[in-house]
């Protein structure tokens, strides 16, 4: 497994794809909770930390180093 900047258009591995959307799905769940209870800042703030998880996960490829 290989990460880095050039990484980002290759396949990433199936393991980290699947991490990354279960988190990016919780995170989703969670926030959109938050911010429905009125904790507007904590939502969007839990949001953010999904849509950041799931974006560093494209710069992981299968290649090895």
């Amino acid at each position: 497994m290989k990460f880095g900047w050039k990484q980002y258009w290759k396949p990433t591995p199936l393991l980290i794809r699947k991490i990354a959307d279960a988190v990016f799905a919780t995170t989703t769940c969670l926030g959109s909770a938050a911010t429905f209870d009125g904790e507007s800042k904590m939502g969007m703030t839990i949001i953010i930390i999904g849509f950041i998880a799931k974006t560093v996960s494209n710069f992981f490829s299968e290649e090895n180093q």
